[in-house]
């Protein structure tokens, strides 16, 4: 027997010979032992202070637990090359996903994740499984309660000072995520929501400095999201232009991967 288990023996030995004798006394004098009262409620960070902020900006905990699933649909742009089209995408609870992009004369780009793969299909490169870092940013993506769950998806956040971001006062937060990924968010010091991020990203062409830019924020069935998101990367910029939401309307079936994609995987 080790030296951890003998204490620890010894220690429940103590505490129920403690339990004991405490009964008793209690039991010979003829009282009951008061009622334990509940502990406080731990302190929270100043970084946690600003996601929590962040949260009840966006509707509060209630709202954004109130729905499983979302349809959002609208528009894609490249402005730099003058193309824009279609965009919708379905997210379920806890953790599925699917993007899918309609461009003039470019075709249909799918991305996808269904809690258990990660895929991309496109008229350029075709159909492909996600892998390594693609896939781990897949699956972090499509956290449908992501807001709520800064602690687990970054294990290390802290809080730089305040600083501007496009001209408008901002609370810097730099964070790790599980991966190791480090990435800057910056929330408002007027409203708290969040209005530009930067980070680290990887795809197909390798790895990148990216910013993105979050604004005309507005309420959709109780929950406030930004309806206009502009992300810039090796001098381009894309934006994707938010129309409509819809809530707790996917069918599971819109995860299933294609057949392109089926075909790739593992018997």
């Amino acid at each position: 027997m080790s030296f951890k288990s003998t204490s620890r023996n010894a220690l429940l030995a103590l505490v129920c010979c403690g339990l004991i004798l405490g009964a008793c006394a209690a039991y010979d004098s003829g009282t009951s032992p008061a009622p334990a009262e509940p502990p406080p409620p731990p302190e929270l960070t100043e970084e946690q202070k600003i996601v929590a902020r962040f949260v009840e900006a966006l509707g509060g905990e209630d709202a954004l637990r109130a729905y499983s699933s979302a349809t959002t649909k609208g528009a894609f742009e490249l402005p730099a090359m003058g193309m824009s089209g279609d965009m919708t995408v379905y997210q379920m609870a806890p953790d599925k996903t699917l993007l899918t992009i309609s461009l003039p004369g470019m075709g249909e780009t799918v991305t996808g994740y269904n809690g258990e793969i990660g895929w991309a299909e496109d008229p350029m490169q075709g159909a492909r499984i996600l892998e390594g870092e693609l896939l781990a940013e897949a699956k972090r993506d499509a956290r449908f309660y992501g807001e709520l769950e800064y602690d687990e998806l970054y294990p290390e956040q802290t809080v730089a000072g305040e600083t501007e971001w496009n001209g408008q006062a901002v609370h810097q937060l730099d964070l790790v995520d599980s991966d190791g990924n480090e990435s800057s968010q910056y929330f408002a010091t007027d409203t708290g929501l969040l209005v530009g991020a930067e980070a680290t990203m990887t795809n197909e062409m390798g790895t990148m400095e990216v910013t993105f830019n979050f604004t005309g924020y507005q309420e959709f069935g109780g929950v406030t999201i930004p309806t206009s998101t502009t992300m810039s990367m090796m001098g381009m910029e894309i934006t994707q232009t938010v129309e409509s939401v819809t809530w707790d309307d996917v069918d599971p079936s819109v995860f299933e991967p294609s057949e392109a994609i089926k075909a790739l995987l593992p018997e």
